[in-house]
């Protein structure tokens, strides 16, 4: 009889994997994306992990769960997660303003990973269309005398401004380069090997613009636009600098089921407390938790970031209560991993993979 269960979960898990390849090859045809790549976990398990299209349209290397992609402003769950790991450790509190940055950076810590500090979205920097990333030196200079749209608390306002300042706290309190800190705080515990707090990464997919488009546009050019391949544009990488904390990172679709299981509550216990995490899910009057936008579809509560740099998208979607979740990956600029993403969480909630793996 026990053999007879094996049988049918292995079949089961065979059936789901190919409902949810399916899915990505006709989303990927559907958007005219070159490449996607994705994973799905439902509690511990991995449910699927694949890659449809090229992640290198000349040399047509295939897109695969190990493809590594920029995951853009997902890199501030990562922040997140980094920030709540020296609160537990008595290195900072969520309420205390953070006044060793001056000026502006006064908000609190709770205010800044809530996207309610006041401090605007990318500041005076021009970097989505010159590439001139601030280093380090000069966030510092800007945030001594940075304007608020409105007093810390007041109201929401997405703030890559705000993630980036909390990068340089982490800095400033540890006195290491944050990504450095990044990969031995969390990344390696996590055993996420193939990821990075700040680029360039090695063997990296590459990034193109729509067919027949330039983006953003030849109005406003980004200088990242290369040459062009067959009828698309690479989209050159530059490096984020000190915004690194907010989109600066890199990961592949297997390291990210890591972060996935980790963030529904399995491994990684010496990374961030159980109890921890689930504050992490508590949705402030902002509308997001901890690096995470909370949401309710009906009774479930949904924990959901997106991503873009370098031509490449990202989307990450936590369905807490039935415990799945799902991260896509894109190397386009037309692509809607968002999309992709809440087709995969559909298909494994039908599918209905509750049993759990060792890993």
């Amino acid at each position: 009889r026990a053999s007879i269960f094996c049988f049918a979960l292995v079949a089961l898990h065979a059936n789901a994997a190919q409902e949810l390849q399916s899915t990505l090859d006709d989303y990927r045809a559907s958007q005219d994306v070159p490449g996607v790549s994705a994973v799905v976990v439902q509690h511990n398990n991995v449910v699927f992990a694949g890659g449809s299209g090229v992640s290198d349209i000349e040399s047509a290397t295939p897109m695969t769960p190990d493809t590594v992609l920029y995951i853009g402003s997902v890199t501030k769950t990562l922040t997140a997660i980094l920030m709540l790991q020296l609160v537990e450790a008595d290195q900072l509190s969520l309420d205390d303003p953070v006044t060793s940055l001056g000026g502006a950076a006064a908000a609190s810590v709770m205010s800044l990973l809530t996207h309610s500090s006041g401090l605007p979205r990318e500041g005076n920097f021009g970097y989505w269309f010159n590439g001139d990333f601030p280093d380090d030196d000069e966030l510092r200079e800007y945030l001594l005398n940075a304007p608020l749209r409105e007093p810390a608390g007041a109201s929401a306002g997405y703030s890559n401004i705000g993630y980036a300042t909390l990068g340089l706290l982490a800095v400033q309190i540890l006195d290491q380069d944050y990504s450095e800190v990044l990969r031995t705080r969390v990344l390696e515990p996590l055993q996420m090997d193939a990821s990075g707090g700040r680029g360039p990464a090695e063997k990296v997919a590459r990034g193109y613009t729509p067919a027949n488009r330039v983006i953003p546009s030849e109005e406003r050019p980004f200088t990242g636009i290369g040459a062009a391949v067959g009828d698309r544009h690479l989209r050159e990488y530059h490096d984020a600098r000190a915004m690194s904390p907010a989109f600066g990172a890199y990961s592949s679709a297997n390291d990210m089921g890591r972060l996935l299981r980790f963030l529904l509550g399995y491994s990684g216990n010496e990374v961030l407390s159980p109890g921890m995490r689930a504050q992490m899910y508590e949705a402030r009057s902002s509308g997001w938790g901890y690096g995470l936008r909370i949401r309710r579809i009906g009774d479930r509560m949904i924990g959901r970031h997106d991503g873009w740099f370098a031509a490449h998208r990202t989307h990450m979607i936590i369905d807490v209560t039935n415990g799945i979740g799902v991260f896509v990956m894109a190397n386009s600029d037309n692509a809607t991993p968002g999309k992709i993403a809440e087709a995969l969480l559909d298909a494994a909630h039908d599918a209905d993979v509750t049993t759990t793996s060792e890993d």
